[in-house]
């Protein structure tokens, strides 16, 4: 955390990446208005992000946990002490908006070069995990400080309210006003609100030894849910929308506010999350709900964090090539208009990320602090081992395509609510759409569903069922099963959210199941939102300054379902 926007040290000139991006040739008619950074000739980035399956991977463990345990001895109210890094995402991370990744970028490039220093290593990058090539925790992070249950972290909710409540109080004095309106916008006014929501009645956030992890040396693995979460054919989706809001999460006003989770967003990245924090759903539909810091907004005081983020923005650097080789948009549209005289690229770019610190712990200058910093990789100059989802890039020199072909909708005519179903549409989506969604590389087809949450609605999963019958019981393991709706951390809900989930794999499985012409109903797809079973995350009735009347007791409303044909 930093309390100062202002800083006077200077930043080096831009680096090859950036002059090579603004450099390249335009290749191809572009989506009208939109500023699109081309490839150029690869050239080796100075540092490299290894798979840590690899032995460079291993390597760079090594590294990382000698800086974890510096940092985890350094005093509370040192700028690189673990929690205190840890705290940044606590108090400004976005989720659910278009802000996502860019600020993840940001948070994980800034604290890389922490790492780097404190280690003494030159050559480190955080080494990514690729849980859909391997889907389990690796074993190296049960290891040392590498595992949050280790001694080195702090034991207890009550020796770290007295480490660090000194600190939070020295940090709030010290805030400019912006930052000051950026936590007021999270509902923080003093260090009692943040203390609270960490705590266990407005969290928790907060996970002492020996429960600081949910996933365990003898249980690595995910549940069902979470398999298909990171499973190949769930990223080929993430990766198929051709605009970067269809990618990276939904437009928003502010960074913490949440609007809705893209494919990327809400499955891979909050199940991951979930499952390892301790969030386990049985083959019979029954979640339990153990700790974890890696489920709450806290969750960078489990080393994994890093690695997970690594991935995601991997997968991030993976469509924007998709992208770049197709000549389709890698940015938010530049449309301005007498509606938003901005639009939505310098809206985007502008965005202020007011918390990040430099390797030493010291505020950055203001042209560090918003958005537009991290749109590329740039001054990181980093680029990673190919991984999972490298087969979406076209090969260099494939032809341009003349600009994205916008997807074809299909909206849903909504049921009244049943016992069985807290919503449900019908769509009536044509046969040959539906037997090519059913394919193999057939037609992608993803639903946006909109739903109206109550604030605290983050645990008790909610389940998208596929052309199965009111009444009938739905388990991960059903034919018409296609996921749940996972929320993630503590980010208190206002508005209604969308998700997007594919139907494409699950309608496969449909059509094999009962035969191809069995898969749809004739008049298309019937899509319902039910309950699994489980107990909500949150017991205990939230503070006042978060707290609407009646909220805590309304319950989930279906407002829209489109599905998209790509």
């Amino acid at each position: 955390m930093t309390q100062d926007p202002a800083a006077s040290r200077l930043f080096s000139a831009p680096s090859r990446r950036d002059l090579m991006a603004g450099a390249a040739a335009v290749a191809g008619a572009m989506a009208a208005g939109q500023v699109l950074a081309q490839p150029a000739a690869p050239k080796k980035a100075r540092w490299r992000r290894w798979n840590v399956a690899s032995p460079q991977g291993q390597k760079a463990l090594a590294s990382y946990a000698k800086a974890v345990e510096i940092m985890l001895k350094l005093p509370p109210e040192h700028p690189n002490n673990w929690y205190n890094h840890a705290l940044t995402h606590t108090v400004d991370c976005p989720h659910g908006n278009w802000w996502f990744v860019v600020w993840h970028r940001g948070y994980v490039g800034w604290f890389e070069q922490t790492v780097r220093q404190l280690s003494g290593d030159p050559d480190f990058a955080f080494p990514y995990w690729d849980w859909t090539a391997s889907p389990k925790v690796p074993a190296a992070m049960f290891e040392g400080v590498l595992n949050p249950n280790n001694s080195a972290y702090i034991q207890s909710l009550d020796a770290f309210n007295k480490a660090f409540g000194p600190v939070l109080e020295k940090f709030w004095a010290g805030l400019s006003q912006a930052q000051n309106q950026q936590l007021l916008i999270r509902g923080l006014r003093f260090p009692a609100d943040l203390l609270f929501d960490i705590g266990p009645k407005g969290g928790p956030m907060f996970f002492a030894p020996p429960n600081a992890r949910g996933s365990t040396p003898q249980n690595p693995g995910f549940d069902t849910i979470t398999n298909n979460a990171v499973s190949s054919w769930m990223l080929n989706d993430a990766l198929s929308p051709r605009d970067f809001i269809g990618f990276a999460s939904p437009k928003s006003n502010y960074h913490s506010s949440i609007t809705g989770f893209g494919v990327m967003e809400g499955q891979p990245h909050n199940k991951v999350h979930n499952c390892v924090g301790g969030i386990w759903t049985d083959d019979q539909g029954n979640t339990t709900y153990g700790d974890g810091f890696m489920q709450s907004n806290l969750s960078p005081v489990d080393p994994l964090f890093f690695l997970h983020h690594a991935n995601i923005d991997r997968i991030w650097d993976v469509w924007t090539r998709k992208q770049q080789g197709f000549g389709y948009p890698t940015l938010p549209a530049d449309n301005p208009s007498y509606v938003d005289p901005k639009g939505d690229l310098v809206r985007w770019q502008s965005e202020p990320f007011l918390f990040f610190t430099d390797a030493g712990g010291a505020p950055l200058p203001p042209e560090k602090q918003k958005a537009k910093a991290y749109q590329t990789i740039g001054e990181f100059d980093y680029d990673y081992e190919p991984g999972s989802g490298e087969n979406v890039v076209p090969k260099l020199g494939a032809p341009k395509l003349k600009a994205a072909a916008a997807p074809t909708r299909y909206a849903a005519k909504l049921k009244t609510p049943t016992g069985t179903s807290l919503g449900a549409g019908d769509v009536a989506v044509p046969a040959a759409v539906l037997a090519q969604a059913a394919k193999p590389e057939g037609t992608s087809l993803l639903a946006t569903i909109t739903v109206d949450l109550p604030p605290f609605e983050h645990g008790g999963d909610l389940a998208v069922v596929l052309n199965t019958p009111e009444g009938q019981p739905v388990t991960p393991a059903s034919p018409g099963f296609v996921t749940t709706l996972s929320m993630f951390g503590r980010h208190l809900v206002t508005r209604p959210v969308t998700f997007t989930v594919p139907l494409s794999p699950p309608l496969a499985k449909l059509a094999k199941a009962r035969g191809t012409l069995e898969a749809a109903a004739p008049s298309g797809l019937n899509i319902r939102l039910v309950r699994l079973s489980g107990k909500p995350l949150l017991t205990e009735t939230p503070h006042a300054h978060h707290a609407d009347a009646g909220a805590t007791t309304a319950t989930p409303q279906v407002l829209d379902i489109v599905i998209n044909a790509n």
